[in-house]
């Protein structure tokens, strides 16, 4: 598969760039200064497009020009709160969005696969129709991204998003190839709502859904390396992924217990 990968000199990015070749996909990187990319990431790239992502014009240029079957955004970080600025990442998320929908109808045929980070607050809580967002009222705009994503018919963008609750590296630095310790064989993942949930603390009276989600929210943080490979894997599968249209949620199956 050919992927558009935004945000190729980032921190989830750079790391996605060798999880993506380990799987034999072609990667164009997009990206706004070219010059950050590392040599060895330069000479393993299929192609370099210069653009903003927040220019949906370019980035859909960039798909049509390169026949690119899937996109992967690893471009911008979602603010902490609502009481600051939501910076870039609502306008880059709708913007590879709308380029993508653009770049399948005038291409013609199967949509284009797309994966996008989001996340872990906009998963569905235990208790409907509550999402865990409603009770760690942190990175608000997934939210507003999530509302935007799903009203896609799924005929013309075959979306995914990443919702995990934070992604630690391994590494200091990208691994080419990635090293065999990182896969996504090390996670578990379940559609729309957090694997493995435990019912602790529920009962208690009045506060125990909040008790639930703070007590357990922790365990969800992953390695990034593991979650990288996982999404690279997938696009293997192409249009037969069953996480097409899913919030996907992932655990290490090292905190399982």
């Amino acid at each position: 598969m050919k992927v558009l990968l935004l945000g190729v000199t980032g921190n989830v990015g750079s790391r996605m760039l060798p999880a993506l070749l380990a799987h034999k996909h072609q990667v164009v990187g997009y990206v706004r200064a070219p010059a950050k990319i590392s040599p060895e990431a330069r000479s393993k790239l299929d192609s370099i497009v210069v653009g903003s992502a927040s220019d949906s014009a370019a980035i859909k240029a960039a798909i049509l020009s390169h026949n690119c079957d899937a996109v992967v955004n690893a471009a911008g970080l979602a603010a902490m709160t609502g009481w600051t600025s939501q910076g870039e990442f609502p306008t880059i998320f709708a913007a590879v969005v709308q380029a993508a929908l653009e770049a399948g109808r005038e291409r013609g045929g199967a949509p284009i696969r797309c994966w996008l980070l989001s996340g872990f607050g906009i998963l569905d809580s235990p208790k409907k129709p509550y999402l865990l967002l409603d009770y760690i009222p942190l990175f608000p705009s997934h939210k507003r991204n999530y509302k935007l994503i799903k009203s896609q018919p799924a005929d013309t963008l075959a979306w995914s998003l990443f919702c995990a609750n934070q992604m630690n590296p391994k590494y200091d630095k990208p691994q080419f190839p990635p090293s065999v310790d990182t896969l996504a064989s090390n996670l578990v993942a379940k559609a729309d709502a957090p694997p493995a949930w435990a019912e602790k603390y529920r009962k208690v009276p009045l506060i125990g859904n909040y008790l639930n989600v703070m007590a357990q929210a922790q365990s969800y943080f992953s390695v990034l390396e593991n979650c990288v490979d996982f999404m690279a894997a997938d696009l293997d599968k192409g249009l037969e992924s069953e996480w097409i249209g899913k919030r996907v949620a992932v655990k290490e199956k090292s905190k399982l217990n």
